[in-house]
């Protein structure tokens, strides 16, 4: 893929995750612990991550020197798409 289809997919994913709805179970098949999670709230967090790697794809973008810089980014921008999931259902209210 060049960088003009990874970007286009971002936003396809981006956009599509607002309309999944639900909850998941997850297995860990050698414990056999289940956990329930809320499919808005992870999705929330996969579009951050999406953000912040569509920000990497921009040109001119020079990584951050260090793993701690790019965490901190990364952890805003999972951030700000948690937040903003958050005021759009409170809207919905």
């Amino acid at each position: 893929m060049n960088r003009k289809q990874v970007t286009e997919t971002i936003a396809n994913v981006g956009e599509a995750s607002f309309a999944i709805k639900g909850s998941m179970t997850l297995l860990n098949p050698k414990t056999g612990e289940n956990v329930e999670i809320d499919m808005p709230s992870t999705l929330a967090v996969i579009r951050g991550v999406l953000m912040w790697v569509d920000h990497l794809l921009e040109d001119g973008t020079e990584c951050e020197p260090s793993a701690t810089a790019n965490f901190r980014d990364l952890l805003t921008r999972v951030g700000a798409s948690i937040a903003y999931d958050l005021s759009d259902s409170d809207e919905a209210e």
